[in-house]
């Protein structure tokens, strides 16, 4: 048997390394900085392109490239609006995009989202857009129509203004432009130097007067070209209305207006970016939107004591979130007036004797009666009374009516926030609300009564009827969330129990053909994944029939399933089969892979190498036993040989284990994944370590018939 190591470390606790990998996502500005630009910066004129703008076919850096973003400009200034007597955020954004392939086309949708809550709410305006084609070698304008533009509420919070540019096609040259003017000096909006096409050149000045500090962060692993910063001598005019000493009434007193003048400073800060790659999918990533390159600001205080005001901090706690959450009425309001549930939970738990029979049941209920309408949210859609009886919601509505019935069976229970994987994940300096978008239950519940060191903490989200109480989707899998509890908010790790398959497998030669079973025990996540594309096929038997239409080494011939409907046991399956293509019974060689499912036939890191986290969601086993019944007649010429390799602080494992007497050849491979999350680092050895699962399972057993 050879064992191997890849890599070596000292042990670093799995804390640690999520934190290490949630660090590398920051920019230190200081050192990624080249402090001026090789080339000036382009002078662009709205709906202008230069000539070999509009004859481009190709973008030389990425000839991959399907779109490229030509110039992407904004500016946000915190301005005072005397018409308003307040200060207002006004920002402006000018993008030229041009279009290489059909399939970049869809970058002449546009989507901006602005705030809109109650009275309270952001303006669009000077929405221009212009696409510019070649036409019988001239250029030719179509003009952005307002029949094009609309606006679309995505939650409670925020809307969006989508628009549909006109006339995209392959060539086209895409200008657009606009103005947003919010009274919210909290959003700063963040600036994106990085998309998933290249952009070439991409510039964000952002300009406030120094009664404002905003924290900013610099995500991302491209370089900035620039990052300037400078101050401005500002000035503020207005006219004060007062009136003298003396008696209105009698004439004593006149009233009066004088102009009058604020000089400030003002911080203006530029960055600028070219030559950006695209940002490119890769296996195993949580969103793409995790890694770009992009700078982000936080309204951290104010501070107008000097023209006699005052100082006002903004920089949130998690106990302020908390505060906030409690006192809304779509989120505490909802969890307090959970009346309704004194009606159905004693019906539900009658019988039931330690507290996890009770959540469960409650958990099974709910699973099954209230249908998830495919929306995420932290805040409930309406009336949770008003959920439970039309039967669907959202994804508040569902997890916090779970979260009053378990209180009202005397269960623990508390609200659990997050941000689902293609959300993004939060950011670990910042707390605030808008990061979240999901929203599930921890609960603590005793399997035995008056034991306290049976107590379990379990994460539920009731939307999926195939997920058992305990286990949370594959969409929640990001790190960690916040547990919102009064006086006490925490960060909960995001985890799953590793899923679990065994297989056991049986060949031997019957009439002339390879034949045998297979038995295959799946738990935990891949179970849900199973009992899902059961349901989604239309039932075991149009699963079975995608599966024997999809094989190709394997010809299967019969199947039965066991524990599809009981969510809490694994799922056995089982098949009968026939090799395809393994040889006439006759034949001198006979050439079989043993291992005949499961098998990891390519590895997905084909990178050479890799700037952010691999993100597997859990840890997971695959163990695969052979039993082979070597064919009469036959003797073994060649076998695979034995083999173990080991990730560094055991992240990862295989062992591959052969034995054979004069009648059967025993074959045992264990695949195991350990840990969740692997950072950059440890990229090169996870890809050696997939290179050599990959070439070890494609050895064969070569058989050799006796003269």
């Amino acid at each position: 048997m050879i064992i191997t190591q890849i890599g070596y470390k000292k042990h670093t606790p799995i804390n640690l390394i999520i934190m290490k990998a949630l660090l590398n996502l920051f920019i230190i500005s200081l050192f990624a900085i080249c402090q001026a630009y090789a080339q000036e910066a382009p002078k662009v004129k709205f709906g202008k392109p230069a000539l070999e703008e509009l004859q481009m076919e190709t973008y030389a850096p990425d000839s991959t490239a399907n779109a490229v973003i030509l110039f992407d400009e904004g500016q946000s200034m915190v301005n005072y609006d005397t018409n308003k007597s307040r200060f207002m955020l006004e920002f402006e954004r000018f993008v030229r995009i041009k279009v290489l392939k059909q399939e970049g086309t869809d970058w002449g949708n546009f989507l901006i989202p602005v705030y809109s809550h109650g009275s309270t709410q952001e303006q669009v305006m000077g929405i221009d857009g212009v696409t510019i084609n070649m036409e019988e070698g001239k250029p030719e304008k179509s003009e952005l129509k307002k029949e094009s533009i609309f606006r679309e509420r995505e939650n409670k919070y925020w809307e969006n203004v989508k628009l549909s540019m006109p006339q995209v096609k392959v060539g086209s040259i895409i200008d657009l432009r606009y103005t947003i003017l919010s009274p919210l000096l909290w959003n700063l909006r963040t600036w994106k130097f990085q998309y998933t096409i290249p952009v070439k050149w991409s510039y964000y000045q952002v300009s406030y007067p120094e009664y404002f500090n905003y924290n900013q962060s610099t995500l991302g692993y491209h370089s900035l070209c620039l990052h300037d910063h400078k101050t401005v001598n500002e000035n503020i005019s207005y006219t004060e209305k007062y009136e003298t000493e003396g008696r209105a009434l009698q004439g004593g007193g006149q009233r009066k207006m004088e102009n009058r003048t604020i000089t400030y400073m003002s911080n203006v800060y530029s960055y600028g970016a070219k030559d950006v790659p695209a940002m490119r999918e890769e296996p195993y990533i949580t969103t793409l939107e995790n890694y770009i390159t992009r700078i982000k600001f936080e309204l951290a205080s104010t501070d107008f004591t000097k023209i006699q005001g005052s100082f006002k901090t903004y920089t949130n706690s998690w106990d302020n979130i908390v505060e906030q959450l409690l006192t809304d009425e779509d989120f505490g309001g909802q969890i307090k007036s959970g009346n309704f549930a004194e009606e159905i939970t004693p019906q539900l738990i009658a019988g039931k004797t330690t507290e996890k029979e009770k959540l469960i049941a409650i958990y099974d209920h709910i699973q099954h009666t209230i249908k998830w309408d495919k929306t995420n949210g932290i805040y409930s859609s309406k009336p949770l009374r008003k959920s439970y009886a039309e039967k669907n919601g959202n994804v508040a509505d569902i997890n916090l009516t779970l979260l009053v019935m378990l209180r009202q069976a005397g269960i623990k229970a508390d609200p659990v926030l997050l941000s689902t994987r293609s959300h993004g994940i939060l950011t670990p300096t910042s707390p605030t609300l808008s990061e979240f978008n999901y929203v599930i239950v921890q609960a603590m519940a005793d399997n035995v009564p008056m034991l306290l060191d049976a107590t379990e903490i379990m994460l539920l989200d009731a939307t999926e009827i195939n997920l058992p109480a305990g286990t949370i989707p594959f969409r929640c899998l990001n790190i960690e969330g916040v547990l919102i509890k009064k006086d006490a908010p925490t960060k909960v790790p995001l985890i799953n129990k590793g899923s679990k398959t065994n297989i056991l497998a049986s060949l031997e030669m019957s009439d002339g053909k390879l034949t045998g079973t297979l038995r295959t025990n799946v738990s935990g996540v891949d179970a849900f994944d199973f009992r899902e594309n059961v349901k989604e096929a239309g039932g075991e038997k149009d699963y079975f029939g995608k599966i024997k239409n999809n094989s190709v080494e394997i010809r299967y011939l019969d199947y039965s399933y066991t524990n599809i409907d009981n969510i809490y046991l694994p799922v056995e399956k089982n098949y009968k089969f026939e090799l395809e293509n393994s040889g006439e019974s006759d034949a001198e060689i006979l050439y079989i892979n043993p291992i005949l499912t499961a098998r990891l036939q390519k590895n997905p890191f084909t990178s050479p190498s890799r700037e952010y986290p691999v993100d597997f969601g859990s840890a997971f086993l695959v163990n695969y036993l052979l039993n082979f019944k070597i064919p009469e007649g036959y003797q073994v010429e060649e076998l695979p040989k034995s083999k173990s390799v080991t990730l560094a602080e055991n992240a990862g494992s295989y062992i591959y284990q052969i034995a054979q007497d004069a009648q059967q050849i025993t074959i045992n491979a264990r695949f195991n994944i350990g840990k969740s999350l692997f950072v950059p680092d440890e990229y090169k050895n996870l890809q050696a370590f997939y290179d050599m699962v990959v070439a070890k399972e494609a050895e064969q057993i070569i058989l050799k018939k006796i003269n």
